[in-house]
């Protein structure tokens, strides 16, 4: 157990920057932001952050845990109950973070959206007709369904 969680906290750390690299491309990419769309996704960027280093500390308190469990003489019960209480640490942690990125992903596609609309409208005025851009909300947009 303790080489699964050593693995674990690799990989972890390894997607950990990963996906570190990748939002700060699609930051220093991104243009068209609002300053409150801006906000926005650098607070979800924090708190996905956040959520990284809480479940570094969760795998630190089951490996302690783990320990204490193999300390015993008899310890099946114990190891059976900390791999349920670290898969179900594991799932919430994928669902907050899917979460997260899912919101970061919905304001990107508003952002692009807005630009297809200005561009469109672009495109028609230089064509000849008048038409004013629309900041009209994004139809494909879901509706935000937090599972909280």
């Amino acid at each position: 157990m303790a080489l699964l969680l050593t693995n674990a906290s690799r990989a972890i750390n390894g997607l950990v920057l990963l996906l570190g690299l990748t939002l700060a491309f699609m930051n220093c990419a991104a243009e068209g932001f609002t300053a409150q769309e801006k906000d926005r996704v650098k607070a979800l960027n924090e708190s996905l952050g956040l959520f990284d280093r809480d479940y570094q500390d969760q795998l630190g308190e089951f490996s302690a845990r783990e320990q204490i469990c193999l300390s015993k003489f008899i310890s099946a019960a114990c190891l059976n109950e900390l791999r349920r209480d670290a898969a179900q640490a594991r799932r919430q942690y994928g669902l907050a973070k899917e979460l997260l990125r899912r919101d970061i992903r919905q304001i990107e596609a508003d952002v692009r959206y807005r630009q297809r609309l200005e561009a469109d409208a672009a495109r028609k005025e230089r064509q000849g007709k008048a038409v004013t851009p629309v900041a009209e909300p994004n139809p494909f947009a879901s509706d935000k369904v937090r599972l909280d």
